[in-house]
């Protein structure tokens, strides 16, 4: 099993996340909620174009329909200076998924991954930095793979 670490970025209000140096990067973002005092974990999602690309849509597609305050962490895979653009994107794409089966439970939103995850997205991910609710580590046990 492939082992990957990604650090999470303090979480950012996303109505300013905007204005972030990191927006022409690519990697997972995960959107939180704090209503009532009450987090909740409302999505985990990628993007191997950009940050602000990816960000904008959401915004205007279903984020206001959740009320509260909304937060935003950048999760930045930390690789070896050797690992080639597409290699990063795929990694990006299997973390993306890996995360999802394994918080499907606490996530309000996502609906993608939730039910499986196919075993060619198989990883280990250690979570660093600000991580908020997600698991130090995360992965899927034999038992749990599918072959779809």
């Amino acid at each position: 099993m492939r082992t990957i670490e990604i650090n999470w970025s303090y979480p950012m209000d996303i109505n300013s996340i905007l204005e972030d140096a990191r927006m022409s990067d690519i990697g997972i973002y995960y959107i939180t909620r704090d209503f009532g005092g009450k987090i909740s974990d409302l999505y985990i999602g990628r993007t191997t174009y950009s940050y602000k690309s990816r960000l904008e849509e959401h915004w205007w597609r279903w984020i206001d329909s959740y009320r509260g305050k909304k937060y935003v962490r950048l999760g930045t895979i930390v690789r070896s200076k050797n690992v080639q653009e597409k290699d990063l994107k795929q990694l990006i794409v299997d973390a993306e998924a890996t995360l999802i089966y394994c918080c499907r439970n606490q996530l309000l939103y996502n609906t993608m991954c939730t039910k499986s995850c196919h075993t060619s997205q198989r990883l280990r991910i250690l979570n660093k930095g600000w991580r908020g609710n997600l698991p130090k580590e995360v992965y899927i046990p034999d038992d749990e793979w599918t072959y779809d």
